[in-house]
């Protein structure tokens, strides 16, 4: 296999597989060891690369809009308050958002969202939160899962907020939100969030 057919099947798998593992990708590709390497090292020189973790456990992602993103005005108007104040570099994203006067990362972000509103409305089943937060805002995994559903979902690695302190408990069952958010996946859940009349900055 070329280079450029392994580059091209690698960011393929990418985009339908967001936050995958060298393990992951290798297993779904059939590129393993020293052209897997070499692959991961020329997405992410072209900065269309998103990398979360470290070692086993990091997990790779595709940003489709690099150039789009690096040139932003960061402290747009009230109007894009919903995108966050994102702050890009090169690597790793370590985008912050602010909500009900705390600073979260992306995965802990959407986990205190979803418990705020379970709060609020304390009568909630999961039927009712799945039309609030609904699977499709994340391919794969969904926003959210029941327990069960969501250790099946992840597999070999905790993919879900698992602590007994994380999962939320509902009038008819418990769930566990997912944890594989990247500075372009999150945006349908942000623009949900603003829908049910959440403030994040």
């Amino acid at each position: 296999m070329s280079t450029k057919a392994a580059h091209e099947q690698v960011a393929e798998f990418l985009r339908t597989n967001p936050a995958s593992t060298k393990e992951a990708i290798g297993e779904g590709t059939g590129i393993k060891g020293i052209v897997l390497v070499n692959t991961l090292k020329k997405l992410r020189s072209e900065e269309s690369l998103l990398e979360e973790g470290d070692g086993k456990e990091a997990t790779f992602s595709i940003q489709e809009q690099p150039v789009f993103e690096q040139t932003q005005v960061v402290n747009e108007p009230k109007e894009d308050e919903e995108e966050g104040e994102v702050v890009k570099s090169k690597g790793r994203d370590n985008s912050k958002f602010k909500f009900n006067g705390q600073e979260y990362g992306k995965g802990p972000l959407v986990r205190a969202v979803i418990s705020q509103h379970v709060t609020d409305n304390p009568k909630i089943t999961y039927k009712q939160l799945k039309e609030v937060f609904p699977d499709d805002l994340l391919k794969r995994f969904g926003i959210l899962q029941e327990e069960e559903t969501a250790r099946s979902l992840s597999g070999a690695r905790d993919r879900y907020f698992f602590k007994p302190e994380q999962l939320i408990k509902l009038k008819d069952t418990t769930v566990a939100v997912c944890n594989q958010f990247t500075s372009d996946n999150i945006r349908p859940f942000l623009q949900a969030a603003k829908k049910a009349g959440f403030k994040i900055k």
